[in-house]
């Protein structure tokens, strides 16, 4: 985990788990923290805006669990 009272800060480097693929594997991903994490009730779920490494500049953060998210830089 970070450092700092803040687990997810914009600009946080981290490496998490996807959604599984067909063949049921998960392949780690690397991306930047975008935005402040979410926290739904309604999932009870703390999601994390990340921009995926070679994900094009103008293209939408993915929405990733917290708990999906394995090392913060």
């Amino acid at each position: 985990m970070a450092t700092g009272t803040e687990p997810f800060a914009v600009g946080h480097r981290v490496t998490y788990l996807p959604g599984r693929h067909k063949s049921g594997t998960r392949l780690c991903r690397r991306g930047v923290v975008t935005g402040a994490p979410v926290f739904d009730a309604y999932t009870n779920n703390t999601w994390v805006p990340v921009h995926a490494e070679g994900q094009a500049s103008d293209q939408e953060p993915e929405w990733v669990r917290a708990s999906d998210i394995v090392d913060v830089a």
